[in-house]
């Protein structure tokens, strides 16, 4: 399974961003290799549609869930057609937290 999580910094031990479309990096965690790939969001400047263009993005990687501090709306809906896990942590969490609770 390839989690992606919204990140502020591009490692594991970075916090997850509360913003999904606008966060600076994409950490894209394959849990049955144990890797992880950090992608620069090249859609956080963007005017409007940011979200649903970076779910666009990332579904290039083989996503099947993502992980953050909130969606917008439209993402919600179109995250739900696509079939992809939504994630939101309860309180201020890293990537490295999220992924031990996917390996207990």
């Amino acid at each position: 399974m390839k989690i992606a999580f919204a990140l502020s910094e591009n490692h594991h031990r970075s916090y997850i961003d509360d913003h999904f479309g606008r966060c600076n990096w994409y950490g894209v965690y394959d849990t049955d290799t144990k890797k992880a790939q950090y992608l620069e969001n090249p859609n956080r400047y963007a005017e409007e549609g940011a979200g649903c263009t970076s779910v666009d993005y990332l579904m290039e990687y083989g996503i099947q869930a993502i992980v953050a501090g909130r969606f917008g709306s439209r993402v919600v809906e179109l995250l739900k057609k696509k079939n992809i896990q939504m994630i939101i942590p309860e309180g201020t969490k890293t990537m490295e937290e999220i992924i031990k609770l996917y390996k207990n």
